[in-house]
């Protein structure tokens, strides 16, 4: 194996953390859509905390990765 490998595999592995950053991203927009106001008040919170849960365990990935 050459001195590339690693590091292709890295930035492969990398780019596919920006896309599960992208899709947690619109998993939290799209279920927050088209909701009532209500549901909206009732949900919000909930959906951030998921989203902010999934964001650092995908930083954390990434400093697993970059180290």
């Amino acid at each position: 194996m050459t001195a590339l490998a690693p590091n292709i595999e890295s930035a492969r592995r990398l780019a596919e953390i920006d896309a599960q950053v992208r899709v947690a991203w619109r998993e939290y927009r799209d279920s927050l859509r088209d909701l009532t106001p209500e549901e909206y008040e009732e949900r919000e919170q909930a959906e951030w905390d998921q989203l902010q849960a999934t964001l650092r365990e995908l930083e954390a990935e990434r400093a697993r990765v970059a180290s």
